[in-house]
C-alpha cells in the first residue's frame, strides 16, 4: 500500500470556542517542526487561546512598548560590552605602564563576552523557574551596578571585574530578549518581530558605539561608563513598568504536535490535530482580565525549580542534535571573529591611517545601513518566503526554508574575513573604507546566522524554545571567547592575513555544512523528534 505524503492529510472543520466560532482544519503532520502554515488563509501557531492574559493577546501598543523596553536593555549592555572597543586606546597608556601587555588589556573586551554566555546558563534556567519579568528586572539592576563599579575602577583588574558583571547581565539580551520577543508573536511573523527587534538595538546600539570615543573625549572615560549607569536606571525603570510576564504553559497540540512521547515518526502522520485559521474574541467570564497590577506582578504562579534544572540539562542534551550543534557553532564562529574584528580595528586605523582616538569609533557607522538591509532579507522577508514555500505544499511548512536566507550572509563574511586580513596587513595598499566594510559586512554575516538559527531551531523544536536559546547564545558565547582571546597571539603567528584567512575559510566551510542540514534536515527532525517530548 503506497504511503500518503504529510502534505496530503488536510481537511477542514469549525469549532467552538466559548461561544465563539473560529474556522479549523485538521492537520495530520506530525514530524517536530512540520507543519500546517495555510490552509486557504494563514495559520495560526501556536493556538490562539480566548485568555485576556495569553501574551499573544496583549494588544499592540503593549507589545510595542515591550520591544521598545527589551530593545533599549540589549543596547546599553551591548554597547557596554562592545562599545568598549573605541574606548581601548585610552586605557592601553596607564595599564600598559602598570605592566600589562596587548593581550591583557584585550581582555577587557573578551572576558565579558565570555560571561556573557555564562549569564545565559544562569539566567534562562532561572527565567523558566520564576519567569522573565524578574530576571530582566534583576539583570538590568545589576547593569547599573556594574557599569557604576567600572566608573569607579582605580587598577586593572577592579576594571577587568566590574566589565565581566556587565557581561553576565548584558548576557540576557541574547537569549532572554528573543524568548519574549518570541513569545509575543505568531510563528508566521516570528521572524519580522525577532529582526525588527533586532534592528532597533542594532541601530540603537550603533549610534551609541559610533560615539563611544568623542563622548570618552569629552567626559573622560569614566564618565562614559556613569552615563551607562544612567542609561541602564532608565532602562530599569521602562522594564518595571512596560514588561510584563510572558511565561505561559502551552500544550504540545498548540503546535500542531504529539501529546505523547509515541508516534513522533513517519508512521504517525495519520493523527489529526486542530489548526485555527481566526482568532476568537477574548472570554472575560472563564478568564480574568489583563490590569495594569497584573502586569507590575514581579511573578506568576509558584517558581518551577525542577522545570528550570531540566532546561539547563536539555541545553546539553541537544547538542547531540546535528542541526543544532552546527547552528551553535556558525553562530559561534561569526560572533567571534565579529569580536575578533572590534578588538583590533583601532589600533589599525589609529597607527596606520593616523586617525584621532575620539574618531575611532566612527568605524561603526555602517552598522546602522546593516540593520536597515538585514530588516527585509532576514525579518519579513523570511516570514514571506516561508508562507510563499508552504502555499506551494498544501499548506505545509518545513523549518529548513528558514535556512535560504543564510547563503548571501555566509558569501559576504567569507569575502570580508579575508578582505579585513589583506587591508591590516598591507595598510599602505589599501583605504581606510575597508574597516568600515569589514565592521559593518561582518556583523551582518553575524546578524544573519543569528536570526537564521533562531528562527530555524524554533521552528523545528518549538516545544525546546529556552534550551535552545541557551545553546544558541551561551555555547557561542563560549566557543566566541575561544575564537576572539587568542587573536592577539594567533596574528604574531600569522600575521593579519592568515589569520583572518582562516576566519574567511571557517565562515565557508560551516556556510557549506547548512547545505546536508537543508537537504536532510526533516529526516534530522523525524529522528531528534522523539527525544524533546515530555514524558508527562
Amino acid at each position: 500500500m503506497e504511503k500518503e505524503s504529510p502534505s496530503s492529510h488536510v481537511e477542514n472543520a469549525t469549532v467552538e470556542s466559548h461561544g465563539e466560532e473560529i474556522h479549523v482544519s485538521q492537520s495530520k503532520v506530525n514530524i517536530s517542526g512540520t507543519v500546517q502554515l495555510t490552509a486557504g488563509t494563514i495559520v495560526y501557531i501556536p493556538t490562539p487561546t480566548s485568555d485576556p492574559r495569553d501574551p499573544l493577546n496583549m494588544s499592540k501598543w503593549q507589545k510595542a512598548m515591550i520591544l521598545i523596553a527589551i530593545s533599549i536593555f540589549s543596547t546599553i549592555g551591548l554597547s557596554l560590552v562592545s562599545g568598549f572597543g573605541g574606548l581601548l586606546g585610552f586605557y592601553i597608556p596607564g595599564y600598559a605602564a602598570a605592566g600589562k601587555n596587548y593581550a591583557d588589556i584585550t581582555s577587557l573586551m573578551t572576558y565579558p563576552t565570555l560571561t556573557m554566555g555564562i549569564g545565559n546558563l544562569i539566567g534562562m534556567p532561572l527565567a523558566i523557574a520564576v519567569g522573565r519579568r524578574l530576571v530582566l528586572i534583576v539583570a538590568t539592576a545589576v547593569m547599573v551596578v556594574g557599569a557604576i563599579l567600572c566608573a569607579f575602577a582605580t587598577d586593572f583588574d577592579w576594571h577587568l571585574g566590574s566589565r565581566m558583571l556587565i557581561g553576565l547581565a548584558a548576557g540576557q539580551s541574547e537569549a532572554l530578549v528573543p524568548m519574549i520577543t518570541q513569545e509575543i508573536f505568531f510563528l508566521h511573523e516570528r521572524s519580522t518581530f525577532l529582526m525588527l527587534q533586532q534592528s532597533i538595538q542594532t541601530i540603537a546600539t550603533a549610534i551609541f558605539v559610533l560615539f563611544a570615543s568623542p563622548i570618552a573625549e569629552a567626559i573622560t572615560p569614566q564618565w562614559w561608563y556613569g552615563l551607562g549607569a544612567c542609561l541602564s536606571g532608565a532602562s530599569l525603570v521602562l522594564a518595571f513598568f512596560f514588561v510584563p510576564e510572558t511565561k505561559y504553559h502551552r500544550s504540545r497540540s498548540s503546535y500542531q504536535e504529539s501529546s505523547s512521547t509515541e508516534g513522533l515518526d513517519e508512521s504517525s502522520e495519520k493523527e489529526a490535530h486542530t489548526v485555527a485559521t481566526e482568532r476568537p474574541a477574548l472570554d472575560y467570564v472563564n478568564y480574568e482580565a489583563r490590569t495594569w497590577r497584573s502586569d507590575l506582578r514581579l511573578w506568576v504562579g509558584s517558581p518551577e525549580w525542577r522545570k528550570g534544572m531540566e532546561t539547563f540539562i536539555q541545553s546539553f542534551q541537544l547538542l547531540l542534535f546535528p542541526n543544532v550543534l552546527w547552528a551553535m557553532a556558525l553562530n559561534g564562529l561569526t560572533l567571534g571573529v565579529n569580536i575578533a574584528i572590534g578588538t583590533t580595528y583601532g589600533t589599525i586605523v589609529t597607527s596606520e591611517y593616523g586617525w584621532a582616538q575620539k574618531s575611532v569609533s566612527y568605524v561603526n557607522c555602517g552598522q546602522i545601513v546593516t540593520s536597515l538591509l538585514a530588516l527585509p532579507v532576514f525579518g519579513f522577508g523570511s516570514d514571506k518566503l516561508i508562507a510563499w514555500f508552504a502555499a506551494r505544499r498544501n499548506g505545509i511548512h518545513e523549518p529548513e526554508i528558514r535556512l535560504l536566507p543564510l547563503i548571501f550572509p555566509v558569501i559576504v563574511g567569507t569575502f570580508t574575513a579575508v578582505l579585513y586580513g589583506m587591508g591590516a596587513t598591507y595598510p599602505s595598499s589599501y583605504h581606510w573604507f575597508v574597516y568600515v566594510w569589514a565592521v559593518a559586512a561582518y556583523y551582518f554575516t553575524f546578524v544573519g546566522a543569528n536570526i537564521v538559527a533562531i528562527t530555524y531551531l524554533l521552528d523545528s523544536y518549538p516545544q525546546r524554545a529556552s534550551p535552545l536559546l541557551i545553546i544558541i547564545c551561551a555555547f557561542r558565547g563560549i566557543i566566541s571567547f575561544g575564537v576572539s582571546y587568542g587573536i592577539s597571539p594567533f596574528i604574531e603567528r600569522n600575521g593579519y592575513d592568515g589569520a583572518f584567512a582562516t576566519f574567511g575559510g571557517l565562515t565557508a566551510a560551516l556556510g557549506l555544512l547548512g547545505v546536508p542540514v537543508f537537504v536532510w534536515g526533516r529526516k534530522i527532525r523525524a529522528v531528534t523528534g522523539p527525544y524533546t517530548v515530555d514524558k508527562e
